[in-house]
């Protein structure tokens, strides 16, 4: 029969082994999002169909007579039912607006190529400030107040167009679309 003593070091140093190899994948850095759409495909599939539910709120009462003209019913309709529009979808677009935020963030193409101008301060700020304006939105969606939804649309439209001026609008071509300065 072989020494039980042996043992024990062998343990022990599996012990430590496991230990060491454990807080070193605890500090591995977190793993980069992943972008699977190009910054168009992106913009066309999230804060265009939401922006315009809000946007739509300056010409019709989401609950209205008109209600089943309105881009909230477009956005969230169920077969002929508008179970998810109404007021619950405006404050679900402009939350939608704010929750995107680290998508615009996320290190992308642009559909031209260039790489989206996500790490410029400009375009960072102009993020905040879409968050900010998507915050505002939704007070305003939940108090279920028309006048300060037509307010707050050119607040969000501004922020939009902090980076569509600089970035989108510059060339509608768009082989210069996302072009950074030097």
């Amino acid at each position: 029969m072989k020494s039980p003593y042996l043992l024990l070091p062998i343990l022990l140093l599996c012990l430590v082994a496991w230990r060491v190899s454990e807080q070193a994948v605890s500090a591995a850095p977190p793993q980069a999002t992943k972008a699977h759409m190009n910054m168009l495909q992106l913009m066309r599939a999230f804060p265009f169909p939401h922006s315009n539910v809000l946007f739509d709120t300056q010409s019709r009462d989401p609950v209205g007579k008109d209600k089943k003209e309105s881009m909230v019913f477009s956005v969230y309709r169920w077969g002929d039912s508008d179970t998810y529009a109404g007021w619950e979808g405006v404050e679900n677009s402009a939350l939608a607006l704010a929750e995107m935020a680290p998508l615009l963030l996320t290190p992308r193409s642009c559909a031209n190529g260039l790489p989206a101008p996500v790490a410029q301060p400009d375009w960072k700020k102009a993020v905040q400030g879409l968050v900010a304006a998507s915050e505002t939105a939704h007070k305003a969606a939940v108090a279920r107040n028309l006048d300060a939804m037509l307010d707050v649309s050119e607040t969000v439209s501004n922020a939009c167009a902090s980076c569509h001026d600089k970035y989108r609008d510059v060339d509608l071509e768009g082989g210069q679309r996302c072009k950074v300065a030097r």
